[in-house]
């Protein structure tokens, strides 16, 4: 965007509306209640850090500005009352949260960009970097955010690396396997991955009503034979399905799919539908992993249709055209939204260690949105 996006030509107030020209051309309105509420002087709390002062139920329900001005770079407000109260915005933080008209709304909204088999390039970054360069660190988070995944390269062999990983891009997620989990080939497995045989696409832990959020794998030693990861773009998927099999896709977003874990002391259970959306209908999160569903229950009359529509979709997620490959070395680090990316891996011979751990999800993309801010970052990370 212009620079001058966030700077005031001009102001008018209508009633109860105050409208904005902005630097751009673009006109934005506001409510009066919305600008009241909105109020962040010293009487009335800065919201961000969850000392709002203000009652909402306090402000009248017609309240309307008495006038609105400029004044230096901000956006003042005059309201009614004996008080004669006094606000004064921003014009960045206002144009960051203006709601009119939708074009500026979608503009805020982070870029989410899917992709397919034909994509040619693993977007990744050098861990020496993260470590002193925030437009790196912020390039980890932001593909992450973007496109579901990045690579991390450089990080060494030792078996802290993948710690020191995790400590630097957010908080660990400690679960029934620990904190860290060592995928290698072992002669009783504890789960399926601990075989050298080909795993199929799928979401981790679906079984979690909040399944685990950004997984992180740290190769130790590489496969010699085989053992290439996958991954698939889960939203793509779940987009395929809307365009070509309408039906199926709107009995996934509201059927629960039972998800079941047994372990020595716990029964840990799911029962949320494969597609989750949003208020807008968006695509937010997909839980796909048929070695994990239990029986499913649903109404008699739905029990076809939602199997029919879950084996379209796994069918769509198995297709190697969706599927982009990459064989981790020595050093490598992998990290993918497990609520974006479905993950795989091919059959393989030999030895092989891969370490495993998850880091929350909300924390991961609150730090990546703070560092674009610091960096003055563009909005896509492929541009």
């Amino acid at each position: 965007m212009p620079n001058n996006t966030a700077e005031i030509r001009s102001v008018s107030v209508d009633d109860t509306m105050v409208t904005v020209t902005w630097g751009d051309d673009q006109q934005s309105r506001f409510h009066g209640l919305w600008l009241r509420d909105n109020c962040a002087c010293e009487a009335c709390g800065p919201h961000d850090r969850g000392s709002r002062l203000q009652r909402l139920l306090d402000i009248p329900d017609d309240i309307a500005p008495v006038t609105a001005s400029v004044d230096g770079a901000a956006l003042r407000i005059v309201w009614p009352g004996a008080d004669t109260h006094v606000s004064d915005f921003d014009p960045a933080w206002l144009r960051a949260h203006a709601y009119s008209p939708r074009s500026v709304l979608e503009s805020h909204n982070p870029v989410r960009t899917m992709w397919d088999g034909s994509l040619s390039e693993w977007p990744a970054v050098e861990w020496d970097r993260v470590l002193s360069d925030d437009a790196e660190r912020h390039r980890l988070h932001a593909s992450v955010s973007e496109v579901g995944f990045v690579l991390v390269r450089g990080l060494g062999t030792g078996h802290d690396g993948i710690e020191k990983l995790a400590e630097e891009v957010g908080y660990l997620r400690e679960t029934h396997y620990g904190k860290f989990f060592d995928l290698i080939t072992r002669p009783n497995p504890v789960i399926l991955a601990d075989l050298a045989g080909t795993l199929l696409p799928h979401t981790d832990e679906a079984y979690r009503r909040v399944p685990t959020g950004i997984n992180m794998f740290h190769c130790l030693k590489a496969s010699t034979n085989g053992g290439v990861s996958q991954l698939v773009d889960a939203f793509s998927v779940a987009t395929q399905l809307k365009e070509q099999h309408p039906d199926a896709f709107e009995l996934l977003t509201r059927v629960p799919v039972r998800h079941e874990r047994r372990t020595e002391d716990q029964i840990i259970t799911s029962d949320l539908p494969a597609i989750v959306l949003d208020h807008d209908g968006e695509i937010i999160e997909v839980r796909l992993n048929e070695r994990t569903m239990t029986a499913i229950c649903v109404d008699e009359e739905l029990m076809a249709p939602t199997y029919a529509a879950l084996r379209t979709a796994f069918r769509i997620a198995y297709d190697p055209a969706n599927m982009i490959e990459y064989l981790m070395q020595p050093g490598d680090a992998l990290l993918f939204d497990n609520l974006r990316v479905l993950h795989a891996r091919t059959g393989y011979t030999g030895e092989r260690h891969i370490r495993q751990c998850q880091v929350m999800r909300d924390e991961f993309f609150a730090r990546g949105v703070s560092l674009g801010e610091k960096v003055n970052a563009p909005r896509s990370v492929l541009s």
